[in-house]
């Protein structure tokens, strides 16, 4: 599987089903540069994710769970990524 379709899966795993199972905690994506994303921006910017060099920044290669930061934010669009157990 090539970086560029397994990246373009997990975001679009995260636009699907953007809750955890089991436990429905909220995902987001994490990207090689160590970025937070929204999972609407997976779903928006789905074309950048699926042409991404690399090195460019929209390389998704994880989904995380927030588990308490309130203050997390998407790095594309500045959305607070929901928490587990903070309270935003």
């Amino acid at each position: 599987m090539t970086t560029q379709s397994k990246s373009l899966c997990l975001a679009d795993s995260l636009s699907r089903a953007p809750f955890a199972w089991p436990g429905g905690y909220p995902l987001h994506a994490i990207t090689n540069d160590g970025a937070a994303l929204c999972r609407h921006c997976c779903k928006t910017e789905r074309l950048s994710i699926a042409t991404t060099t690399g090195n460019d920044g929209w390389t998704v290669v994880a989904q995380a769970i927030n588990w308490e930061d309130p203050d997390l934010l998407c790095d594309h669009c500045g959305s607070r990524i929901e928490s587990a157990y903070a309270e935003g």
